[in-house]
C-alpha cells in the first residue's frame, strides 16, 4: 500500500466513523425503519469508499452521502410500493396493521415547532439548499440553520435516539461491502461485452444484400398495442420514476403577481421540468388548480395530482399528442405538497385509470 493511499484510507475510516450514525438518524426520520436506515446507510458509504478519491474531493462529502442514502430510500419505497400494490391484487381486503414506527416519527415532527418543522422537512426531504429553503420560508439563513439545529436535536430527544445508540459496524465491513459491489459490476460489464460482441457476430453471419421492396407487396401498417380498438388512443399510465421526467407548464389563474413563476420554482426545487410560465384567463377563483393533459402523460399528472394532494380539478384532452402537463395556479392554492404528504396521496389515489377513449400503452 502507498502512502498516499494509507493516508486515503485513514481519511475515509476517520470520516466514516464520525459520520455513520447521525446519517443513520437522518434516513431512519425519513423511513421510520432502523433496519432498513442503517442498510441504506451502509450501501451508501460503501459506493463513497468506491469513489473516495473523488468524493473526498467535495466541499461536503458528507452531502454526497446523505443525497446517495435519500436516494436509496426513495428507491426502496418504490420497490415496496409495487409488492404492496401486487400483494393487494391477490390478498382479500382487511385494515393492514399502523406501523408504530411511523406514527412515532409522525408525531415527533407534529410536536416540532412549524419553522423547525417545516425547516427540516425541506432541507433534508425534499433536498433544498439551506439558502433555497430561506427564501421559501422567507426568512434569513441563519434563522433556518437555527432551525435544523434546534430541530435536530429536539426530534432526537423526542424519539429517544442519540448517536451513540447506533452501532457502527467496522470499517472493514463497509470497505468489504464496496468491494463485492465493485466484482459485481465488473462481472456485469464484462457479461455485458461479451453479449455485445455475440450479437455483432450474429448480425456478420447473418447478414443479406439488401433487397428493394416488391412494389405489389402491402406496405405494412403500423402497430398497435394489444386491446386497442382502432378508434382508441394509446395512454401512457407509467407513474414516472422522478420528478424529472416529467414537464410541467405553469400558468397563473389568478389576480397575484407572480404566482406562476413561484409555483414554476417550487416545480423546480422538487426537480420537475418546467415549460412554460405565464399567464392564462378564466374563473379559477375557486379552484385548487387544474391539471390539463393528453393520453402521452397520464401517469405524469398523477404525480402532480399527488403534489396538489388530489385537489386539482382534471382535464383531459384525447386529441392532445404532447407528454407536457399544464398546471393553472387556481385561487385557493396553497402550497405543494412534501414528498411525504406526495407518498400518501399516491397511495390513496392508486394506480392510473385509461381516461375514457384510451387504450394502455405496452
Amino acid at each position: 500500500m502507498t502512502t498516499a493511499t494509507a493516508v486515503s484510507a485513514d481519511d475515509f475510516e476517520g470520516f466514516y466513523q464520525a459520520c455513520f450514525a447521525p446519517t443513520v438518524l437522518l434516513v431512519y426520520s425519513f423511513t421510520a425503519d432502523m433496519g432498513a436506515a442503517q442498510d441504506v446507510t451502509q450501501e451508501a458509504f460503501a459506493r463513497a469508499w468506491q469513489r473516495w478519491q473523488t468524493v473526498s474531493e467535495y466541499n461536503d462529502p458528507l452531502a454526497w452521502v446523505r443525497r446517495v442514502a435519500i436516494n436509496l430510500a426513495n428507491s426502496r419505497w418504490r420497490r415496496i410500493r409495487t409488492a404492496r400494490k401486487y400483494l393487494d391484487r391477490q390478498r382479500e381486503e382487511f385494515a393492514p396493521d399502523v406501523n408504530p414506527d411511523h406514527v412515532m416519527v409522525v408525531a415527533a415532527l407534529r410536536r416540532l415547532p412549524k419553522g423547525q418543522r417545516e425547516a427540516l422537512v425541506l432541507h433534508y426531504l425534499a433536498d433544498m439548499a439551506v439558502e433555497d429553503v430561506a427564501l421559501q420560508l422567507q426568512v434569513p439563513t441563519g434563522t433556518v440553520k437555527s432551525w435544523l439545529s434546534r430541530g435536530r436535536s429536539a426530534l432526537a430527544a423526542i424519539l429517544e435516539i442519540e448517536a451513540p445508540k447506533v452501532a457502527t459496524p467496522a470499517t472493514q465491513q463497509i470497505v468489504a461491502r464496496g468491494q463485492a459491489r465493485r466484482r459485481r459490476q465488473l462481472a456485469a460489464t464484462t457479461a455485458a461485452c461479451l453479449l455485445a460482441a455475440a450479437l455483432v457476430l450474429a448480425v456478420l453471419t447473418s447478414w443479406r444484400p439488401f433487397a428493394a421492396p416488391d412494389p405489389l407487396s402491402p406496405t405494412p401498417t403500423s402497430s398497435r398495442p394489444a386491446g386497442c380498438a382502432p378508434d382508441q388512443v394509446p395512454a401512457d399510465l407509467r407513474l414516472p420514476d422522478s420528478e424529472s421526467e416529467v414537464t410541467v407548464n405553469v400558468f397563473n389563474g389568478t389576480a397575484v403577481a407572480d404566482r406562476a413563476a413561484n409555483v414554476g420554482a417550487d416545480l423546480t426545487n422538487r426537480k420537475f421540468t418546467v415549460g412554460t410560465v405565464g399567464e392564462v384567463r378564466g374563473e379559477y377563483a375557486e379552484e385548487v388548480a387544474v391539471l390539463r393533459y393528453g393520453p402521452a402523460a397520464v401517469g405524469d399528472a398523477r404525480l402532480l395530482e399527488a403534489y396538489l394532494l388530489n385537489e386539482a380539478t382534471i382535464e383531459f384532452d384525447l386529441q392532445r399528442q404532447t407528454d407536457d402537463v399544464d398546471l393553472i395556479v387556481g385561487g385557493r392554492f396553497k402550497q405543494l405538497a412534501t414528498p411525504t404528504e406526495m407518498r400518501q396521496a399516491v397511495a390513496a389515489l392508486g394506480a392510473p385509470q385509461l381516461p375514457p377513449g384510451t387504450c394502455r400503452k405496452q
